[in-house]
């Protein structure tokens, strides 16, 4: 999740344990240990951008780390804060730091919490790296504990009713998220797809639109459902050839490798069609940004990247962008009224590669 979200969850866990020992201060110590595993920003800078995929949200989000150092910095509170007993900032450094893996298993990006021994990466996708309605309510939980009574009824009430809240949001992902693989699974049927495999996770900001891609042996499917849609909505499928082979000159290199591994092997090459010997690799798991105000209106994945092969065979990459005009508003817009089961138009943007010959695919 986003940086602020952890920052608002660990804020909560020191408040729900260390108030009443240290006041605001333990609000303090849960932004400073929620937001911990995400300092492994630090050696971005010292590695290639392929490594620092593998490295982030690998080692500093694992459980055995978790288990290995918390009670090592629990130890150094304790000493720092007498009122706070080993066992208690234990219990309050393993609850910061857990949540926050947890809620980073929550989107699509997924989270290596095997590591060292696995780099498997567990993603739940019942909930966007971003949700305000997540975040939100324990920023302002957050902020109204600061200007109550350490001791007071009301403080303790905020506290645990923000937390009754994102409990029940959470929840409720899970539910919606459920029905929508229910409800994609029964389309598929009806449209004669046999899918080897699906992905269904929430667009994004909220958990009330639900994007479906499920995947045969030449396509990728591609729909959305909204909880608000009328039983009566046409259901809309997109069929997007996967054009493997336009990946066999790159097997083998770091850069596409690398992104195999990250995408899970959700990924559509396209040429480029300004240079030859270069392919961008999209990565379909990440839902699309709808640029309605464009001309044809398009559907903009935001994971990209550029695959460039010089005469030696070497391959490079970099991050691409396949948008061209770009206005977020409007694209907000749109995607308030679709959760709202409304803009039908959604469906009449083309994708990306609609535009190219059919013969470069």
């Amino acid at each position: 999740m986003d940086s602020i979200t952890q920052a608002a969850l660990g804020g909560l866990c020191g408040e729900l344990l260390l108030r009443k020992q240290l006041g605001w201060k333990g609000a303090a110590w849960g932004v400073f240990f929620d937001t911990l595993p995400d300092l492994d920003i630090a050696i971005a800078p010292f590695v290639d951008s392929m490594d620092w995929l593998r490295t982030h949200r690998s080692l500093s989000h694992s459980l055995f780390l978790m288990l290995l150092l918390s009670p090592v910095f629990a130890y150094f509170l304790s000493k720092l804060h007498s009122k706070v007993s080993v066992t208690r900032a234990t219990g309050f450094v393993l609850l910061t730091w857990s949540t926050h893996v947890l809620i980073d298993c929550f989107n699509s990006y997924g989270t290596q919490i095997f590591e060292p021994f696995s780099d498997y990466r567990l993603t739940l996708n019942n909930m966007s790296i971003i949700d305000p309605l997540f975040t939100i309510p324990m920023l302002i939980g957050n902020f109204i504990c600061l200007f109550l009574l350490r001791e007071g009824r009301k403080r303790s009430w905020v506290a645990w009713s923000t937390t009754a809240w994102i409990s029940l949001y959470t929840l409720a992902s899970f539910v919606f998220l459920s029905i929508a693989k229910k409800h994609f699974r029964t389309e598929l049927t009806k449209s004669n797809v046999e899918a080897a495999d699906m992905l269904v996770s929430p667009s994004l900001g909220n958990i009330f639109l639900w994007r479906m891609i499920a995947r045969d042996d030449e396509n990728y499917y591609v729909s959305h459902w909204s909880v608000w849609d009328s039983a009566d909505r046409p259901f809309h499928l997109d069929q997007i050839e996967r054009t493997p082979h336009l990946a066999t000159p790159y097997q083998g290199s770091k850069p596409f490798e690398t992104l195999n591994w990250f995408s899970e092997g959700w990924w559509k090459i396209i040429p480029n069609s300004e240079k030859p010997n270069s392919i961008y690799l999209i990565d379909m798991r990440f839902g699309e940004m709808h640029m309605l105000n464009t001309e044809p209106a398009v559907k903009a994945p935001p994971f990209v990247w550029n695959l460039n092969m010089d005469e030696q065979g070497n391959v490079t990459e970099n991050r691409a962008s396949l948008r061209s005009e770009f206005d977020p508003k409007e694209t907000l817009s749109q995607l308030k009224e679709r959760i709202a089961g409304r803009a039908p138009e959604w469906t009449d943007s083309i994708w990306p590669w609609d535009k190219l010959p059919e013969d470069s695919l």
